[in-house]
């Protein structure tokens, strides 16, 4: 057990906030995710944990780095005593001035670093990251239209964004012991490295470096498989269960697919040709007045055997053709038309898919902040709605990235009613 009165998670997007956060909640720790910074002014001042969105994927480094250093400064003003620095498994975002920014927040003396995710095939082994055993960059991921990459090597992209000095800690290392682990991290303090990069392709590699953690002078960083290790080890005394305050899912469902992964293509294309959804199009195009009156035609359609609505975007260009422009374009359209639908149907539970994608939803929808409460399929997280919006309940977040196609079907059979 390692003894963390109050801790804060700083995430660049929407999803990742959740994807760290949950694990909290499952190991026993109230956590709330705030949809903005302002929000913890207005918080009252109790031990829970709270989970942060910086919304900096986009932003250029330095400016990401100034946005997250604020955030540390406020958090500490708020009472928290440690911070994890979430970053994406796929190092997407500004990871390297943002790392720099909290370590400069907290005065610490390194970052630990390790953006694995066993669980969901993410794994790192000598500095490099894989995919289901393909290398980054090679993956489809690796060719996102807003962040494509050249490398796979974490120390290679972090330098993009910092010159700190980076040391790596070997999976031989790690499987040495942990005295052994110990006078690694120890050498590598002595020559003033103060970035980290640790490999691991198994959870207990996760946890082995998560004990490195106890004394508090080294900053957590990573995915949602080295948020976990952390979490277990933070459980409070006596907590056994793991898996999180059962939640009741009610439909009707609105599940909202933003993400332009090709993984999130074929989960929309799956749950339409379900029959459990009555499908939505919206040109990303589209102005406000077209996008209300399609969503009222669609839903006047008879479709009592289809009790869920699906709402995607059709665009005719190529996903590598889009600008990071339309793509936020795209999700404040997305955001419009969820609020459109739920106030013509009633609806209980809203899924949406990709970071961006769900913060302009939740906006849209008037949540500013949910109690995180379970991860009913991995990386699917659900929040419960604090002020609930129109009968909303529960919004649920998926990055878009991973997941078997029959995701939002499998979400489906987890709610009752309708």
């Amino acid at each position: 057990m390692m003894p963390i009165e109050k801790i804060a998670i700083i995430a660049d997007d929407y999803t990742g906030a959740g994807d760290a956060g949950i694990h909290f909640a499952r190991f026993g720790r109230k956590i709330e995710l705030l949809l903005h910074i302002d929000a913890l002014a207005r918080k009252h001042r109790d031990n829970s944990d709270i989970a942060l969105t910086s919304e900096t994927r986009f932003l250029d480094p330095g400016e990401a780095g100034a946005v997250v250093l604020d955030m540390v400064r406020q958090c500490r003003a708020a009472g928290y005593d440690r911070i994890f620095k979430k970053i994406d498994s796929t190092m997407r975002g500004n990871p390297g001035s943002e790392i720099e920014a909290v370590l400069a927040g907290m005065g610490l003396a390194a970052a630990l670093i390790c953006p694995a995710m066993p669980k969901t095939g993410r794994t790192c082994l000598d500095g490099v990251i894989y995919l289901d055993g393909v290398p980054l960059h090679r993956s489809d991921i690796g060719r996102d239209p807003f962040h494509p990459l050249s490398s796979s090597n974490v120390s290679d992209l972090l330098c993009l964004q910092t010159d700190l000095p980076i040391g790596h800690i070997g999976l031989q290392d790690i499987e040495a012991g942990e005295a052994a682990l110990r006078q690694t991290i120890a050498s590598l303090l002595e020559r003033g490295v103060r970035l980290m990069v640790a490999d691991a392709v198994e959870d207990h590699h996760l946890a082995a470096l998560a004990r490195q953690l106890a004394p508090g002078d080294l900053l957590p960083v990573g995915a949602g498989g080295f948020a976990e290790a952390l979490a277990r080890l933070s459980a409070p005394e006596g907590w056994t269960d793991c898996e999180g305050r059962k939640v009741r899912l009610r439909r009707p469902i609105v599940s909202v697919v933003g993400s332009l992964t090709e993984v999130s293509r074929r989960q929309a294309a799956h749950a339409d040709k379900s029959g459990l959804f009555r499908t939505i199009d919206i040109r990303s195009d589209a102005p406000p007045a077209d996008i209300r009156n399609a969503c009222e035609a669609r839903l006047s359609e008879p479709g009592r055997n289809q009790p869920n609505i699906l709402l995607r975007v059709v665009n005719g260009e190529r996903p590598d053709k889009i600008s990071r422009e339309d793509g936020e374009r795209v999700a404040e359209k997305l955001g419009y038309a969820t609020a459109s639908i739920c106030s013509l149907v009633p609806c209980r539970t809203v899924v949406s898919t990709g970071g961006s994608t769900s913060m302009a939803v939740a906006e849209a929808l008037g949540i500013e902040s949910v109690d995180l409460v379970d991860e009913i399929l991995p990386g699917i997280v659900v929040g419960a709605c604090n002020r609930p919006n129109g009968g909303i309940e529960w919004f649920i977040s998926k990055a878009g990235g991973f997941g078997d196609d029959s995701v939002l079907t499998e979400i489906d059979a987890r709610c009752v009613g309708v």
